[in-house]
């Protein structure tokens, strides 16, 4: 049951593939097309502005420190980008699994957000120790680095 219940979290936490607006399948290899909107094969700081996510790794994977991505480094920021998000995203499946398992706590009222190991609940319970014991049960899944509890009673 528990297995179940897993796998049917994750299906649901990730991400569909790119389509086009025709329902065909994005055939553009690297993506760096809608970002490069001069059309110079980089995506420069101001063209990753626009993308919160790809604007924070910039520095980090701009490799000569030439104030702009190319392709390669653009693809390998891209890959980081969706490795993080595989990352939370079985992040939240395993704490919404440690929820349903717990005894006590009303895991369907309780909704979790996970971003960069940061999970943060939120929802009402019925009372106060329920707040407590979900924030520990989230506290104790593998990858959290920290819980903000935002669970409220009734």
């Amino acid at each position: 049951m528990r297995i179940l219940i897993a796998f049917v979290l994750a299906v649901f936490a990730l991400p569909s593939s790119a389509q086009t607006a025709d329902g065909g399948e994005n055939t553009t290899p690297s993506g760096i097309a809608q970002y490069d909107k001069n059309s110079d094969g980089y995506v420069s700081t101001a063209e990753a502005a626009r993308d919160t996510e790809l604007s924070k790794r910039f520095k980090s994977f701009d490799a000569n420190r030439d104030g702009k991505l190319s392709e390669d480094e653009f693809l390998k920021a891209k890959q980081d980008q969706d490795k993080q998000f595989l990352a939370d995203s079985t992040i939240t499946t395993r704490v919404k699994t440690a929820l349903l398992t717990a005894k006590g706590v009303p895991s369907f009222s309780i909704s979790v957000d996970t971003y960069e190991g940061r999970v943060q609940l939120s929802g009402y319970v019925e009372h106060r120790d329920q707040i407590a014991q979900a924030g520990k049960v989230a506290a104790g899944v593998s990858g959290v680095r920290s819980v903000r509890n935002d669970l409220k009673v009734k």
